[in-house]
């Protein structure tokens, strides 16, 4: 049976309001309860999304919807100010990350080293959406961990680009040597910022200009939509991705006169894109997994738990702050990115990691991300009882 795409969007969303509505009385995140409607709703639990095709096509649809708010929001005046946070930090944790997870899962799992890797690179990423929002909720978005936090984030987000374009090269997909397609993938990024360059400088804000002479919102926001597909569509000839052409896309307007004007204008469907996203997310899981292998599902949560919060605490101490920031930040950024369900889909492609994986894989991510809320606001009292345990000077 064929559906009407207004007709999914329909099944959706009022799914989505319905368990929404739910999770409200029990006091549960609307993330989770988006990642509940893309379950309830996904093929394998229930026949209206036959086709998987169709499903991943939606998830494509809210990463480059997410990437274009988060270039959107990403200001160089804001990271001058946490420069050395984002390049030192961040550079950290993301390393820090890779190293430890590519290390113990090749000692533990003995695959190749490139698997172990590709893994690593999905451990490096975690939650900008859940962390932020619950930080911004929680009024702690200013607090030394809090400003740490976001610039391990906003490093994260740059990092998404080259992980993804990296991928392919790890996996040895082409004709061409890992030297030759790295040279290859340089030449085309350095194109992409040469372009990027020169329409970021004259022809956009030139183009927002003559649009803004009309002085109608509605036209505002169209142009903007018609820059987003352009730039997106362009990348993609280019061999790279939509989703990086989405994130180029809102870097280059946040550095226009017209950038708060972008922000107001796309702000009320932020969450509407996140929850887009989330629940294709959800759709992609197959609850079985659960059953089948539920051992496993609990040793990798736990394993990506450590792990991370490790190499969170080992950042921050590299930046020589005290223990109980290190704790905070390593604890509040233990979970998986959005993103790492986008690299997780390339390395599945390019038969990096086994479907059962991936499913393993996408069972642990929305594990995580579902406590992730309760550990971030608790993140401030998991200080003194470490203190207390491993006898840690509370001034740091």
């Amino acid at each position: 049976m064929q559906h009407h795409v207004l007709l999914n969007l329909f099944a959706i969303f009022g799914v989505a309001t319905a368990v929404i509505i739910i999770c409200k009385f029990l006091k549960i995140r609307y993330i989770i309860g988006y990642l509940i409607t893309g379950v309830l709703l996904s093929p394998n639990t229930t026949s209206y999304f036959a086709d998987m095709e169709e499903v991943e096509v939606y998830a494509e649809i809210g990463i480059i919807l997410l990437l274009f708010t988060v270039g959107l929001e990403f200001s160089f005046s804001n990271l001058k100010r946490i420069k050395n946070y984002v390049l030192v930090g961040g550079a950290s944790q993301v390393f820090f990350t890779i190293f430890l997870t590519a290390a113990l899962i090749w000692l533990l799992m003995r695959p190749s080293l490139e698997e172990s890797l590709f893994w690593g690179f999905l451990y490096a990423l975690s939650s900008t959406a859940i962390v932020v929002k619950v930080l911004q909720d929680s009024n702690k978005i200013n607090t030394p961990h809090g400003k740490f936090i976001l610039a391990v984030l906003l490093f994260q987000d740059i990092m998404i680009v080259p992980l993804m374009l990296f991928t392919p090269i790890l996996a040895g997909a082409g004709e061409s040597s890992a030297f030759e397609a790295l040279l290859w993938l340089l030449g085309k990024l350095v194109l992409m910022g040469g372009i990027a360059y020169l329409l970021a400088r004259f022809i956009i804000p030139y183009f927002l200009k003559t649009v803004m002479k009309i002085q109608s919102q509605e036209v505002f926001l169209i142009a903007l939509v018609f820059i987003v597909t352009g730039i997106a569509l362009l990348t993609e000839k280019l061999g790279l991705s939509l989703a990086l052409g989405a994130f180029i896309a809102g870097l280059i307007i946040a550095e226009t006169d017209y950038n708060r004007m972008a922000i107001s204008c796309f702000l009320p469907f932020r969450y509407v894109f996140m929850s887009f996203f989330f629940i294709s997310m959800g759709m992609l899981l197959d609850y079985r997994i659960f059953t089948t292998d539920g051992g496993w599902i609990v040793f990798w949560f736990f394993f990506a738990l450590t792990v991370k919060a490790i190499a969170g605490i080992l950042a921050v101490k590299v930046m020589k702050l005290e223990w109980k920031t290190a704790l905070a930040v390593g604890f509040s950024i233990a979970q998986i990115g959005e993103f790492s369900f986008v690299l997780a889909q390339s390395g599945l492609q390019y038969e990096l990691i086994s479907q059962n994986n991936y499913q393993i894989f996408l069972a642990v991510s929305i594990l995580l991300m579902s406590v992730t809320p309760i550990i971030v606001t608790q993140a401030e009292h998991i200080h003194p009882r470490f203190a207390k345990l491993l006898k840690i000077k509370t001034h740091g």
